[in-house]
């Protein structure tokens, strides 16, 4: 399982449950190395570790699905930004049934790496 650690910042970063272990135990201060991220944390400013199918997207409205769409919420259901009156298939999107849209800054995020 993976967990997101969301820094103060806004900034997020996605950790294995070993290293979220290892941050969650005793009282690590200052600059903490993790592996997976090739760098390290500074724990004054992480705001919170938690795993991955605990995170609220509700507050979500505008996003991208696995193929690049761009999709926006509307009346509580994904629909297509640039086509509203389009039916989104829900078996070719998984991620419209499952409410797990990527939001745009984790999309952007993305394709800067």
């Amino acid at each position: 399982m993976m967990y997101q650690l969301k820094m103060s910042s806004g900034d997020k970063y996605k950790i294995t449950e070993k290293e979220a272990q290892e941050l969650m135990i005793g009282s690590k201060k200052g600059l903490i190395g993790i592996s997976s991220l090739r760098g390290v944390v500074n724990m004054s400013f992480v705001e919170s570790i938690v795993p991955e199918d605990k995170i609220d997207n509700s507050k979500i409205k505008e996003g991208y699905l696995h193929d690049g769409t761009k999709v926006i919420k509307k009346y509580g259901e994904w629909v297509d930004a640039n086509n509203p009156d389009v039916r989104l298939d829900r078996n070719y999107y998984p991620e419209i049934a499952r409410d797990e849209v990527i939001s745009v800054e984790e999309y952007n995020k993305k394709l800067l790496k």
